[in-house]
């Protein structure tokens, strides 16, 4: 029996309606065996709803509603997965524009230690360690589960977003020429920022603003870079964001050509190495950098989504 985590948001419609619809729906889906977890722990556990603003998307959306199920399931993560898409579609969910807004939208955080890195699954959920909005409804249910990307738990990934403003660096090859990119982030944001690490900025500024931060490796060093050492040099530091080059050609999946940059930031594992421990600790994201307008847009809603305002209902 597996451990998973699913994280519900919706804003079209009966946005809280339609989240309990739907959580009953996967209920009766995922957890059709008995459960041989301790007798204390439910088999299907629903957090709080909560209210956020959109993040990353079209302007002019409702504010969303955002929740999180804690389950219990003999079902596979790719079983998990299929059975959301369906879920999705059954109550509407049409995908025609990124983070637009939407009846459902159901997305798997955790599937016990589990790393999958694929072009149509990824888990851990890659932007879920910089989400206050889907972080703060996990702790309702999750508190004490571990993210094995991290090695942090739930509830320390909460803490990391739940005060102050967002802040992170950002790691590339300076072929990629990553200070123009975080220069066009931070004059759209309204965050500072500099070359350097994170040490660089001075400590009474960190709580008077967004900042951004950058720090560059040789060309064809990323892959080999120390993790764990910069993350040790990056104490304040809410995120590390790696920039990936760009992929040489259109008939290359991303995914696969970054495979090995991806194991060394423990996103993703073999089967024989499920729960070995990733090098380093502490939130980190691997960017794609094929599209700069995409690559900015990504990185203003990791900010955004790292402070936004949250409400409990």
């Amino acid at each position: 029996m597996a451990r998973c985590l699913i994280s519900f948001g919706a804003n079209i419609g009966d946005p809280w309606m339609t989240i309990q619809a739907a959580a009953a729906r996967l209920r009766d889906h995922l957890c059709t065996q008995p459960c041989n977890c301790p007798s204390n722990l439910p088999v299907f556990q629903l957090s709080r709803f909560f209210r956020t603003p959109p993040v990353g998307g079209p302007t002019g959306q409702p504010p969303f509603i955002n929740a999180v199920a804690a389950i219990h399931t003999p079902a596979t993560p790719w079983e998990v997965w299929n059975c959301i898409r369906n879920v999705e579609k059954e109550f509407g969910r049409v995908r025609n524009l990124r983070w637009e807004a939407r009846r459902i939208d159901l997305d798997i955080l955790l599937h016990d230690e589990v790393r999958i890195w694929t072009p149509h699954l990824k888990i851990p959920h890659p932007r879920m360690c910089m989400r206050r909005f889907i972080l703060l409804p996990a702790v309702d249910v999750a508190r004490d589960w571990l993210d094995p990307v991290s090695g942090w738990t739930i509830g320390q990934l909460a803490e990391n977003v739940r005060h102050g403003p967002s802040n992170f660096v950002l790691l590339g090859e300076t072929s990629s020429k990553p200070e123009s990119l975080l220069a066009e982030v931070a004059r759209r944001s309204g965050a500072q920022w500099r070359s350097g690490t994170a040490k660089t900025m001075p400590s009474d500024r960190w709580d008077q603003g967004r900042w951004v931060s950058v720090r560059t490796t040789l060309p064809g060093q990323l892959a080999v870079a120390n993790f764990e050492a910069m993350r040790a040099e990056l104490p304040e530091t809410k995120l590390l964001v790696v920039l990936a080059p760009p992929v040489p050609s259109a008939d290359i999946v991303w995914e696969d050509y970054h495979r090995t940059l991806a194991s060394n930031l423990g996103l993703r594992a073999d089967t024989a190495d499920l729960i070995a421990a990733p090098i380093g600790s502490g939130p980190r994201y691997l960017l794609a950098n094929d599209d700069p307008d995409w690559s900015v847009q990504e990185l203003i809603a990791a900010l955004e989504a790292m402070d936004c305002p949250i409400e409990s209902l």
